[in-house]
């Protein structure tokens, strides 16, 4: 239990943390879960679930899945507030599997997945069902935002008694959004739901990567095993347990729908559950053969050993070193994103449709970015899945955070070096909106912050100052459109800025 919480505060950090300290340490861990990996073609990941699941069952359920992990919580808060008289007989029982809607969610997943392979849908449709990407939007629209209020709040504290500790915390607006927010508070009320009547039925029922693993699970290597000669009925592991696969009166275990959480060994007081290889005995006149432990006593610390050794696993697997970057500079107004000017998508993603079709919306990017560039879009096309916007910050040649703590390969790492010669779109101007050529007031804020040197101001009709765009050397980095300062000088109350940056389809070399 207690290295499965330290993975869920691991994967919390992931989204939570704006210093760096946790994106360098526990990347590994967004890049070893089921969804992603399988979308990033994560070959020693996907081995790795592979090799878990067949030795040990559903070890990924319990330990390394953030959703399973905080489903454990709920239902612990559950057992720890409930009556005593719960306590003592128990908050579950067994059920019969809902397979019909099991295998009816999973293949809604594939369908999902194929239609984005196909370029019919965005990915992050699917998304709506991967455990991980629901987990992140509902780390990414709660716990980050108000974590990121009370770090703030402490630091202009501390910095009113001439203590700095905390570097600049990065706004929590700019990460709330009223869709992604609306749909992660449906998810955690669904989840809370299942948590609190059922301990594990939602992982049993909705989510496809518990009925894939279920499926493998049946074949593990080690599993939970009932002596029956040892066995006094007394139905308590039954009641306790929270995956409701324990069948008392028959003495099974269903492998398809246990979590490996081996709450049933320390419950049952004759010692009569055990845990190990499992082996086939003949069985007297008229019975089956019947599963049996092998010689030795059970090892309740075995799980320790067991998750240990996963947590190690994976991080030889998938660790990755993630480099700090700065705070961003800080916004010069209020403006809004050009609805007409189409997305721009981070470097490292190559295209838009294969950002689309990889991008589950996890939102761990959004969390990670330290500029504010990125941000939820709501269009149909590209369904909660970040694009660019450059009113609060623009995307700096030297950050390259989003490629490196992306889990799912919708955006690939990219070098520093190579960052600045990757265009992902082309500045444009509206002359009626610029403060220099259409009222003749000295500006030129684009050209002077543009790190590509692509912009510059030249004499237009009207015999006033205007920017020009070099579209061969433009990389649509942003810093023009964030610099600019149209909306707060002269005449002009626009809330866009004058010069912004339209997003191009397939990504080039500069």
């Amino acid at each position: 239990m207690a290295l499965a919480v330290l993975c869920l505060l691991g994967a919390v950090g992931l989204f939570a943390d704006f210093t760096g300290y946790a994106a360098a340490h526990w990347a590994w861990l967004a890049k070893i879960q089921a969804v992603p990996a399988l979308l990033a073609l994560n070959l020693g990941a996907l081995a790795l679930l592979l090799m878990l699941t067949l030795v040990f069952g559903r070890l990924y359920c319990s330990l390394i899945c953030p959703l399973g992990i905080l489903q454990d919580v709920l239902a612990w808060l559950r057992r720890v507030c409930g009556s005593k008289k719960k306590k003592r007989l128990g908050f579950y029982g067994y059920k019969a599997p809902l397979t019909a809607w099991r295998y009816g969610f999973l293949v809604l997943f594939a369908a999902l997945v194929a239609a984005s392979a196909l370029a019919f849908l965005p990915v992050s449709y699917a998304g709506m069902l991967d455990p991980y990407s629901s987990f992140g939007r509902m780390a990414g629209q709660s716990v980050v935002p108000l974590w990121r209020v009370c770090a703030d709040a402490l630091a202009q504290w501390q910095a009113g008694r001439g203590v700095y500790l905390f570097e600049a915390v990065p706004s929590p607006v700019v990460m709330l959004s009223l869709g992604v927010g609306a749909l992660a508070a449906l998810s955690f009320a669904v989840v809370l739901i299942f948590a609190v009547r059922t301990g594990r039925g939602y992982c049993n029922t909705v989510c496809p990567v518990g009925t894939l693993l279920g499926f493998l699970s049946r074949y593990s290597l080690l599993r939970p095993v009932i002596d029956t000669d040892k066995c006094n009925r007394c139905g308590s592991c039954g009641r306790r347990c929270k995956a409701a696969c324990i069948d008392t009166k028959k003495h099974e275990i269903d492998l398809s729908r246990c979590v490996v959480c081996l709450d049933c060994i320390n419950n049952c007081s004759q010692g009569a559950i055990s845990y190990g290889l499992r082996r086939m005995v003949p069985a007297g006149d008229g019975e089956a053969q019947r599963p049996v432990m092998a010689e030795g006593k059970p090892d309740t610390a075995r799980r320790a050993f067991l998750a240990g050794g996963a947590i190690v696993a994976g991080a030889a697997v998938a660790a990755a070193a993630d480099k700090l970057t700065d705070g961003g500079l800080a916004p010069l107004k209020d403006k809004k994103r050009r609805r007409t000017a189409p997305p721009a998508v981070p470097p490292g993603a190559v295209s838009l449709r294969r950002f689309r079709s990889h991008c589950t919306a996890c939102q761990l990017c959004v969390s990670r970015c330290p500029n504010e560039v990125l941000r939820p879009s709501l269009s149909p096309d590209g369904f909660m899945q970040p694009v660019m916007v450059f009113t609060s910050g623009f995307c700096r040649p030297e950050c390259t955070s989003c490629g490196e703590v992306c889990p799912t390969g919708a955006i690939m790492p990219v070098a520093v070096a190579e960052k600045s010669a990757v265009k992902i779109g082309t500045a444009c101007v509206d002359a009626s909106l610029c403060i220099s050529a259409a009222y003749g007031q000295s500006c030129g804020n684009c050209a002077r912050h543009c790190p590509a040197g692509a912009i510059v101001m030249v004499k237009g009709d009207n015999g006033n100052m205007r920017p020009a765009v070099d579209e061969a050397r433009c990389i649509g980095c942003g810093a023009c459109e964030y610099h600019c300062p149209s909306g707060t000088a002269g005449q002009l109350s626009a809330n866009t800025a004058a010069i912004y940056v339209k997003g191009i389809e397939n990504h080039q070399q500069v």
